[in-house]
């Protein structure tokens, strides 16, 4: 009987370095934003009466709005976020395996943080507004960046 040899090739993907880049910068992102989602959770009955001081000094002006809000919807808007972190998470270690269905994980994680704050909060009049837009940056460029790179995963 003959033995044959078959060589198989099998053909895996190489990870972009943009691609790698952006996932490693957001493993560091999403740490950083976990530890600190945690770290309010925990000490947000202790910020409290720092957050009713502030207010006493904004009276019903938009900041002072948004402060009583955060002072009544606080620890649940830091809570979606850990667990937004951890949606995020999953996506980018999907991206990671070039997985396409990751980006679309990781979307949801960075978008629906906003969503529920401004939902809970009831708006945040035009300093909230402008302060969510400038919140919204790195999210919306990784976003931007990770859907250039959607042509790589499958």
């Amino acid at each position: 009987m003959e033995e044959q040899n078959v060589n198989t090739t099998v053909e895996t993907k190489k990870m972009p370095g943009f691609l790698k880049v952006l996932c490693i910068l957001s493993f560091v992102g999403i740490g950083l934003v976990f530890i600190s989602s945690i770290y309010n959770i925990f000490t947000f009955q202790t910020n409290i009466d720092n957050l009713r001081s502030l207010n006493g000094l904004f009276g019903s002006s938009d900041l002072g709005s948004a402060i009583d809000s955060l002072i009544k919807y606080g620890q649940v808007i830091y809570i979606i976020n850990a667990i937004c972190v951890i949606i995020c998470l999953i996506g980018v270690l999907m991206m990671w395996k070039l997985k396409k269905t990751g980006f679309y994980i990781y979307l949801v994680g960075e978008i629906a943080p906003a969503i529920f704050s401004f939902a809970l909060m009831g708006g945040f009049g035009a300093l909230g507004t402008m302060m969510m837009i400038t919140g919204l940056i790195f999210p919306i460029a990784f976003i931007i960046m990770y859907a250039l790179n959607l042509k790589q995963m499958s």
